[in-house]
């Protein structure tokens, strides 16, 4: 046996061979880097199909709760409807949305600088509450839930308020809306 195999020191290379160790330690090392390299990707691979299947989960999760709250009737879905906002006779690029039972109308007027937002009872009882700051999306259709609806006298701040409706001045017809706000402006939505 050789004494580099059991532990001596190893036996002396020619002096031409000597200067490709340092570029075999490199390659080796070279390898070695590869392989930790690799070994991160694959890591990263894991980490990342794993965040894809908890968001999966999570939007799975979330469509499941919109979908039986809809179903249980806890939560009202607004839909863009195709009409017009009519501030003073005049046509203005407000819109309104309404309620999947055609029973609440959200008309948003945008001739002031702010939009401002109007929920219309369509009911027997007509009625008008202002929405103060909030307002709904344009073109998107939205939940709303029933524990804590938009527009509703305990929610809107009164100092919010920047053109609330009059009382009592709600006419109405088949396809349209009409009522007065305090500073002398007829808003009508029609569709």
């Amino acid at each position: 046996m050789a004494p580099h195999a059991a532990g001596g020191t190893p036996p002396r290379q020619p002096p031409g061979r000597r200067r490709y160790i340092p570029l075999l330690c490199l390659l080796r090392n070279f390898f070695w880097l590869h392989g930790v390299l690799r070994c991160y990707k694959d890591s990263m691979k894991k980490v990342i199909r794993a965040l894809g299947v908890i968001l999966f989960v999570g939007l799975l999760f979330a469509v499941g709760s919109l979908a039986y709250s809809t179903w249980r009737g806890t939560i009202s879905w607004y839909f863009r409807i195709d009409g017009q906002v009519v501030v003073n006779a005049r046509e203005t690029s407000g819109y309104l949305h309404a309620n999947s039972q055609k029973t609440i109308l959200l008309l948003t007027r945008t001739d002031d600088s702010r939009p401002e937002t109007y929920l219309v009872s369509l009911g027997p009882t007509k009625t008008v509450v202002d929405c103060g700051d909030w307002h709904p999306v344009r073109f998107l259709p939205f939940p709303v839930a029933d524990v804590n609806p938009p527009c509703t006298v305990s929610t809107v701040d009164p100092a919010k308020l920047h053109d609330p409706p009059a009382n009592v001045t709600v006419t109405s017809g088949k396809n349209f809306v009409e009522f007065s706000t305090t500073s002398g402006k007829k808003v009508r939505g029609q569709w």
